[in-house]
């Protein structure tokens, strides 16, 4: 998590882990509009690697909420791998949705609390194969990762950091 006043001295770890957090957010908003559609583009994949990509570079400072988001996903990975792929969904979906509901805290980017619950409810269109209401869903989150991946990449690197001594190892 971030205090934007505070720039910690950042190494290159620091760099590449900020930087393919906020990757991940943009691969989350084709990927997630795509979904409902079938379309030959590997959507469902793609939202698992961005989910990863997310979880594997995010910076909470409180260690139990880190790991759970972070286990969400590779949860979610592990039940795609099973054959439940639609399950796995569901765990990436609270990794990015979690993500999304933490970056409004952090930096007041504007629509980000409704996320978790749009893509609930998009989780649900697709289990239930709800044409239209997931292609309207997915619009409506796509287009919520769109602004926080453009809020995101206006702001300086250091801003995801933060204050390295608060974290919790």
């Amino acid at each position: 998590m971030a205090d934007p006043h505070i720039k910690s001295e950042m190494d290159w770890l620091d760099y590449v882990s900020v930087i393919l957090y906020r990757l991940g957010f943009v691969l989350a908003a084709p990927s997630i509009a795509l979904l409902p559609w079938q379309t030959a583009y590997p959507a469902q994949q793609l939202c698992f690697v961005a989910a990863t990509m997310c979880a594997s570079s995010l910076h909470i400072y409180m260690k139990p909420y880190r790991l759970t988001l972070q286990g969400a996903t590779w949860v979610g990975l592990l039940c795609a791998m099973l054959g439940f792929p639609l399950i796995g969904l569901g765990g990436c979906f609270i990794t990015l949705g979690g993500l999304c509901f933490k970056e409004y805290f952090c930096f007041k980017v504007p629509g980000l609390p409704a996320q978790p619950l749009l893509l609930a409810a998009l989780w649900f269109a697709l289990a239930l194969d709800a044409g239209p209401i997931a292609q309207i869903l997915a619009g409506i989150s796509a287009l919520l990762f769109l602004v926080v991946s453009i809020a995101k990449w206006r702001m300086p690197l250091h801003f995801d950091i933060g204050d390295k001594s608060k974290y919790e190892v």
